[in-house]
């Protein structure tokens, strides 16, 4: 159900007006392509209120300029809003980098660039080209409205493909108005990256690095004293602002050290999302975007603090793990829905930790008739009960982080997790009617051919359950343990192939610059991953039409039925007793030692060789999956 009013406004919430100061400055933030148009940025709705509580702001405007960017297309180029999509999921990594770069090589052909041979694959390679054409206009109109309305301070957030647009942007808006003070933060920015950006693009008078909560209330008031005193150039105040790159007096870039401690939840805002739904209210596709809400739990990653996965990028200089109190989640939630009637919401959290989830699915209790649809990202060893309580606080789309079925290449990646444990995970989210969304990832240095052999082999008896997206080698990533620790296996060979051709007339050194970098081959031998990735093709076509469930009959035995599209349709009868027992403690996974326990608690008594003729049996009829000395049932339908 979803209660959107698009059309109807407020105005901006600012429950404590600062005193203005005389002179205060005017500043736009803005949130360039190829953000996401159906959710307002976090990062742009959470820093905000930082600068509209300083007394050197009086006026604040958060603009979407990837709304604009997407009318944009649909009115001037003749695009449609699924080419803008094509760019977010990446169709072909780069491309919405290389879109932009146009902006920086006037008069240049898209087909006469080397990027273009990477396009050679795509149905879609005239649409990119014609937005490569069209983008320096798009930025130059934008450029114009902003120095138009008086713009002081111009600050862009940058993740993923926001790079080169957010530099056009500056860029233009420089050549238009030199005095305008340009900043520039996010996630392209941590660590060594926004150092290197700084240094490179001179259109950016300062680049934050890292968290910003504790970096806007001095570089604003630095900047407001600049504007207003005697012209005397002060460099000291700078040195102090953690994280941040600045020019000194003699115009080298100063790249000050990160914080020593990643910044508490407790001085992070509320954020404020009215700007989004104010640019989104005007813009044609409003009616065509089903509207999402992102909501900060935590920050950090508490796995990755323990047991870094080793193909992880994220999270750079901050992993340590905060979190809010969950009864702040819960007013800020309310607060959202509240205000802008919209009831999906989608956690941004990297993981939510195990007691995070617990008092979220008990504390967060939004009013049941609001019907809201929750979104988060968790690890995948989840039980049950957990599952179940998550289903009942509304939380209908969970990112696991699964990547695998098979647990020796588990423990490659450090998971913490085994592969039986995660289909059981996938055949509890059916069983609770909560939506997986997963990739099975390969190519990891030490990993078998005869692993993904046994894999290819069990997933016809898994059709019943979501499939992935995808099968996908890793990329070699900045801050991953693979990147830190070449002994691990991965040596980057330099800058991704795609980011060096998008990044042409731009930025030449990109060794400190880009997030992906090239390395051999490793893993995975071309036959198995092309049979691997034919095995999830057939899972997809065939999973609405599959099923395999459990249902109780009414004299305790157990009717399995088997609707999977690679076995024949039937039913099986599991007697009341050892069989129907036995496979209903099958659904927690078990070894035959841990499974002739439990049917001995039950008074069930029975020889091991006979539970193992029959797990055998189960396990050739394909409703147990079978890892190493573990039985699963795979049935839907079973609590444990």
């Amino acid at each position: 159900m979803e209660l959107m009013q698009i059309g109807h406004r407020r105005p901006v919430l600012d429950p404590d007006p600062p005193v203005v100061h005389e002179g205060a400055l005017s500043v736009a933030l803005v949130c360039m392509p190829w953000a996401v148009v159906d959710m307002p940025s976090l990062a742009l709705s959470t820093i905000a209120p930082l600068f509209r509580k300083r007394g050197e702001v009086a006026k604040l405007d958060v603009v979407y300029g990837n709304i604009r960017w997407l009318d944009f297309l649909l009115r001037d180029v003749g695009l449609e809003r699924e080419h803008y999509e094509l760019i977010v999921d990446a169709e072909v990594f780069g491309v919405g980098e290389w879109v932009f770069s146009s902006c920086f090589r006037p008069g240049v052909d898209p087909r006469d660039t080397s990027f273009h041979d990477l396009l050679s694959d795509s149905e879609h390679v005239d649409a990119y080209c014609a937005m490569f054409r069209a983008a320096p206009a798009f930025i130059d109109e934008l450029a114009r409205d902003l120095v138009s309305s008086g713009v002081d301070v111009l600050g862009l957030t940058t993740t993923f493909d926001q790079n080169i647009a957010s530099f056009a942007l500056a860029h233009r808006v420089k050549e238009l108005a030199p005095g305008v003070v340009t900043m520039l933060g996010g996630a392209n920015c941590d660590g060594v990256q926004g150092t290197a950006v700084h240094r490179a693009r001179t259109e950016f008078d300062y680049v934050v690095r890292g968290e910003a909560e504790r970096s806007i209330a001095p570089l604003v008031a630095h900047i407001a004293e600049r504007r207003s005193g005697d012209g005397t150039r002060r460099d000291e105040p700078l040195r102090a602002v953690p994280g941040l790159c600045w020019r000194d007096s003699d115009g080298a870039s100063v790249s000050n050290p990160i914080g020593p401690t990643p910044v508490s939840m407790n001085v992070v805002p509320e954020p404020v999302y009215d700007h989004y739904f104010r640019d989104l209210g005007k813009s044609p596709v409003a009616r065509l975007i089903d509207v999402k809400i992102p909501l900060e739990a935590s920050r950090g990653c508490w796995w990755g603090a323990k047991h870094h996965c080793t193909f992880c990028g994220l999270n750079g200089s901050a992993m340590a793990h905060r979190a809010k109190p969950a009864e702040r989640v819960r007013a800020e939630a309310s607060r959202a829905v509240r205000r802008h009637h919209v009831l999906d919401l989608v956690f941004a959290d990297n993981i939510l930790a195990p007691d995070h989830v617990a008092r979220l699915t008990t504390d967060l209790a939004l009013p049941a008739e609001w019907d809201v649809r929750l979104f988060a990202e968790v690890k995948s060893n989840l039980n049950f009960g957990q599952l179940e309580s998550l289903a009942r606080a509304g939380f209908t789309q969970l990112q696991p982080g699964v990547e695998s079925l098979c647990t020796p290449i588990l423990r490659i990646m450090r998971k913490g997790v085994t592969g039986w444990q995660n289909v059981r995970f996938l055949r509890d989210c059916a069983t609770c009617r909560i939506y997986p969304s997963w990739n099975i990832l390969v190519g990891f240095p030490g990993e078998d051919d005869r692993d993904y052999t046994a894999l290819i082999d069990a997933l016809p008896s898994l059709h019943h359950l979501t499939p992935p997206a995808g099968v996908f080698p890793i990329k070699l990533e900045r801050f991953s343990p693979y990147f830190d620790d070449p002994e691990l296996g991965l040596k980057a060979l330099g800058p991704s192939r795609n980011l060096v051709s998008a990044y042409e007339g731009v930025v030449d050194a990109l060794d400190d610059f880009v997030y992906v970098f090239e390395s051999a081959p490793a893993g995975i031998s071309p036959e198995p991953y092309g049979k691997l990735r034919e095995a999830v093709a057939d899972w997809r076509a065939n999973a609405s039409l599959s099923r395999l469930v459990a249902l109780p009959a009414p004299d305790d035995s157990l009717v399995v039925v088997d609707d999977r599209s690679a076995w024949p349709s039937r039913e099986v009868v599991l007697p009341p007793g050892l069989e129907a027992e036995a496979y209903r403690a099958l659904a927690k996974g078990k070894t035959l030692p841990a499974l002739a326990s439990t049917m001995s608690s039950l008074g069930i008594a029975v020889p091991e060789d006979r539970l193992e003729e029959l797990v055998e049996s189960w396990t050739e009829l394909g409703i147990v999956f079978h890892e190493d000395a573990t039985y699963l049932a795979l049935a839907t339908g079973l609590r444990w």
